[in-house]
């Protein structure tokens, strides 16, 4: 129930952004709004207002609508004819079916703002080890040295530096380091390969680098959703006592047990309330050919040290720039994504359906105000960008008509359109379908 209020909240949020965008434009458009419905089915609650629109909450929370005044789905008065969205201009009907996806958008820019606004709790990345014969050690780079910034771009925690090396590690180059060495300001120059790699940890290590942490507790955060973890019946809150007879007593010795056994059993002993539960784990292999089982640790277990404590924050306007370049690069991951499944180099099983979506809603509100907003912003990019795709009855849908409308100079005909609708409802209909067989598949195995 927990992990379901959340994510109608959310879902609930999100439609009234992406529809207000049709609604708010289809105004200014001269279009008349006959209903705003946030959900299907049947009316929990309606009320009419003085200009005729009727706001609707339904008894589905999977969606919503704006109905306009269009010829093509009943009688219209004569005297109303001009505000019918059918009459109005290419132009027009472009503006207004384009208008939800990119309210969507909008709000993720919103949202990102707000948290750099807010600013985001982080480690400082101060440097615990360097390897010998690595890229760091070339660059003459020492223990204790912080990371101030990268190629100008100021790195205020760790997760700042894995922003900036993972961004240069797309397509690889030289980054230039600000450091703080001993209260003495330098500059070293490292390398970077190329590399696909997605783990922040991975890439510091490939560059020689080991971050000063604290020594975390072994106590079980976040679990990703039909990952290693959840598969095997590990849960959250579980504190690890052994793995294969040998006392586990950091977070650290166990990521680095984890790591050197891909697909290897391992025998688990946790603590879950005042039971204690053997569990056989056997991690997954990464494409880096380590072990991963998708579960992060929870740091509230551990008092973390005031020193090594630091935040990323910006003022309003920078906060907005850096809000546009977030929302960006992750609407540019998500299409790439998208034409990684549908090219088959990216797995369809990573699609989720609303029992997932449901699941992290939940917990990214159990982690805070923050961890809901960073929630709240992917899911409207998501939103935005499946909405924009060339499906019928989708917006982008919609907008590929449009463009055919614009080449040929005249509308597609009505039976065209009723066709494709047909097919576009089969085509979600299985796109629904996969997700949900997902969720079921990581729900019982």
């Amino acid at each position: 129930m927990h992990s379901l209020f959340f994510f109608i909240i959310a879902l609930s949020l999100l439609v009234v952004v992406h529809e207000f965008g049709h609604f708010w434009v289809a105004r200014r458009c001269g279009v008349k709004v006959l209903k705003f419905s946030v959900g299907f089915g049947k009316a929990l609650w309606s009320k009419q207002a003085k200009d005729g629109t009727e706001y609707v909450i339904a008894a589905i929370p999977l969606g919503g609508y704006v109905k306009m005044l269009d010829e093509r789905e009943g009688e219209v008065r004569a005297d109303e004819l001009h505000q019918t969205f059918n009459r109005k201009p290419l132009r027009s009907r472009v503006a207004i079916v384009a208008a939800g996806p990119i309210a969507n958008l909008l709000f993720a820019v919103f949202a990102y703002w707000l948290i750099f606004v807010m600013g985001m709790p982080g480690l400082r990345p101060i440097i615990a080890d360097i390897s010998p014969n690595s890229a760091a050690e070339h660059a003459e780079i020492l223990v204790g040295d912080e990371i101030v910034s990268i190629d100008g771009n100021a790195t205020p925690t760790w997760k700042s530096v894995y922003k900036q090396l993972w961004l240069k590690a797309e397509q690889g180059g030289s980054v230039n380091l600000q450091l703080l060495s001993a209260n003495i300001e330098l500059e070293r120059r490292v390398d970077i390969p190329a590399s696909d790699i997605q783990s922040p940890s991975l890439l510091l290590q490939q560059l020689g680098i080991e971050p000063l942490r604290p020594e975390f507790m072994p106590i079980l955060g976040e679990l990703k959703p039909g990952a290693a973890a959840e598969i095997a019946g590990l849960q959250k809150g579980d504190l690890l006592l052994t793995a294969d007879d040998v006392a586990i007593d950091s977070w650290t010795g166990w990521v680095e047990l984890i790591r050197r056994s891909p697909e290897i059993a391992i025998s688990v002993t946790v603590q879950r309330q005042d039971d204690v539960i053997s569990i056989e784990l056997i991690p997954e292999k990464s494409t880096e050919n380590i072990g991963i089982i998708g579960a992060s640790v929870d740091v509230s277990y551990t008092e973390i040290p005031e020193e090594m404590k630091s935040e990323q924050r910006y003022g309003p306007f920078k906060a907005a720039v850096e809000a546009i370049k977030q929302t960006w690069q992750f609407t540019g991951l998500t299409v790439k994504s998208l034409f990684g499944m549908l090219a088959g180099t990216v797995s369809t099983e990573n699609l989720g359906g609303p029992i997932t979506i449901a699941q992290i809603a939940g917990s990214s509100a159990d982690s805070g105000l923050i961890a809901f907003i960073s929630f709240l912003a992917m899911i409207s990019i998501s939103l935005g960008v499946l909405n924009l795709l060339p499906i019928p009855i989708l917006d982008g849908g919609h907008l590929a008509l449009y463009f055919i409308e614009w080449l040929k100079g005249s509308a597609v005909s009505e039976k065209m359109q009723i066709q494709g609708q047909k097919i576009g409802i089969m085509l979600l209909l299985m796109l629904m379908g996969l997700a949900f067989f997902n969720d079921l598949t990581r729900l019982f195995g």
